[in-house]
């Protein structure tokens, strides 16, 4: 049907607005096509779709389009068709031929051409594509869903044309733009692999700029997806992802949630059996038999049924199941990590976070690390004025030039306690710096800015030859922190705290 829509800005309207009256009068309109289409199970010649007898489903409303069902026989067909030209005779809305199409399944040719006669619709091909997403009959192809990749791939160029990006403004574009598009077709389809570590892929490579597949990552995907309490980046992985989606649906079916696909399932596959012990037929669609597939997968992970439910049931919050509670419970156990705090203050730039973030992995490509790939054959410090080599303990802050730079920030912080050496200095700020106090929060602050400056100065000695001294880039550290903490929703008593710095 071509029904007329709201104009965007005027859909989901309350009560009481200045158009509730023409969205009410719409519901009224759906009601009076809805209750002409129910009427058609009284009529005993009307013979509905095999696959829809038992729920007898003549038809689905969605908000400007019409599904209609029936068997392929002229009868069933004209007496949907009576339906809606009395609709149209009584509202003045008709269903638009350009838009209309009809799907026949097992019909002979000559009753085809009697119900195109009758009708005047031309006859389509699946697949065909609704809200963005394809609807097939048979097994979901990669080439089904290119749009989807062709979707994300647009996205990532467009963004890659922006040379400065940093990782952490990769990170979220990620999260941001493209883990919508992923979400919305994973939690619609139960993917095939092939696709969905696909998508992990494209994603993987834009986060790392890697125009060439044959770059290393700099941290393994599968710790990316990890939460940060966990030392990841909080990604969500397609391929877990559409498992959980898989799971909360396998809940639905198992609780009978009152849904018409989900009666549609119990009478079609199910039929009075249990959804942990039904097996797949030959005959099953290629989705129910995916759905069986990973159930019975993720029955092996919890080691039976008993377990599975324990998993589904710690991840019901408010009587509704969270499907990113369900991805995060199908995750590795790994333990937390004891520098989350320190690494994700909430008021560092999220850029400083990231490099801090690298830091502590000791996934910076440091001179040492090049030089064990082959990249270099010569391993100096650039910013000494001794010959030492450069690692990551080195770098922050055992140089002569960064713990110039680092005990410079401490002295304007007023630390009492003094350390250039990573590795006591990470834990002095694990162990003793935790927690909200304000003060702590801007010493987290400074260590992840002064990680971020002396790595960037470090990069820019290097590729542009060009050098700032200690004072300077201490200075710029200081304008970093305070323009970030000034700017922030923070008490005016911390405001007037740092200035006092």
């Amino acid at each position: 049907m071509n029904s007329k829509q709201p104009p965007k800005g005027e859909r989901g309207l309350r009560q009481g607005d200045p158009l509730s009256p023409y969205l009410f009068i719409l519901g009224i309109l759906n009601s009076i096509l809805n209750r002409s289409l129910d009427l058609l199970k009284l009529d005993r010649n009307f013979k509905f779709h095999p696959k829809c007898g038992k729920l007898k489903i003549s038809h689905l409303i969605f908000a400007d389009d019409l599904l209609l069902f029936s068997k392929g026989d002229l009868y069933s067909v004209q007496k949907l068709k009576q339906c809606i030209s009395h609709f149209s005779s009584v509202i003045g809305l008709d269903a638009n031929p350009s838009k209309s199409a009809i799907f026949y399944v097992g019909v002979d040719d000559s009753i085809k051409d009697s119900i195109q006669n009758c009708l005047g619709f031309s006859e389509g091909n699946l697949p065909i594509r609704y809200l963005g997403v394809p609807l097939v009959c048979k097994r979901l192809s990669f080439d089904d869903c290119r749009p989807l990749f062709n979707k994300i791939f647009s996205q990532f160029q467009n963004w890659l044309s922006h040379r400065h990006l940093s990782y952490a403004g990769r990170l979220q574009i990620i999260k941001s733009v493209i883990l919508g598009v992923q979400l919305f077709w994973t939690s619609s389809y139960i993917l095939p692999k092939k696709v969905l570590y696909g998508i992990d892929k494209l994603c993987r490579d834009f986060l790392w700029g890697k125009a060439d597949s044959n770059k290393p990552s700099l941290v393994s995907w599968d710790v990316i997806c990890r939460s940060k309490d966990q030392g990841g980046l909080g990604i969500f992985s397609a391929v877990t992802w559409n498992t959980a989606s898989a799971l909360k649906i396998i809940w639905f079916i198992h609780t009978n949630k009152e849904l018409l696909w989900i009666k549609w399932i119990h009478g079609t596959y199910l039929k009075h059996r249990n959804i942990w012990q039904v097996e797949a037929k030959v005959g099953d669609s290629w989705m129910w038999k995916q759905i069986l597939k990973i159930r019975d997968n993720v029955l092996n992970l919890c080691g039976g049924v008993s377990g599975l439910l324990h998993l589904i049931s710690s991840c019901i919050k408010s009587s509704k199941l969270k499907i990113s509670a369900l991805y995060h419970a199908l995750l590795p156990i790994t333990p937390k990590v004891v520098w989350r705090e320190t690494v994700w203050e909430g008021i560092s730039f999220p850029k400083h976070s990231f490099v801090l973030w690298l830091a502590i992995l000791d996934r910076l490509l440091t001179q040492d690390k090049l030089l064990n790939r082959g990249v270099i054959n010569r391993n100096c410090c650039i910013l000494c004025s001794v010959n030492a080599t450069e690692s990551r303990n080195h770098l922050f802050f055992a140089c002569c030039f960064s713990s110039e730079v680092w005990n410079g920030i401490m002295d304007w912080l007023r630390f009492n306690w003094r350390s250039c050496a990573w590795n006591l200095l990470l834990d002095w700020y694990n162990i003793r710096l935790r927690g909200s106090v304000f003060k702590n929060k801007i010493k987290r602050m400074a260590l992840a800015a002064t990680v971020y400056s002396i790595w960037m100065e470090r990069n820019v000695r290097i590729f542009t030859q060009v050098c700032k001294g200690a004072d300077r880039l201490i200075k710029e550290i200081k304008i970093d922190i305070l323009s970030s903490i000034l700017n922030s929703k923070l008490l005016e008593e911390h405001k007037d705290l740092v200035l006092t710095l």
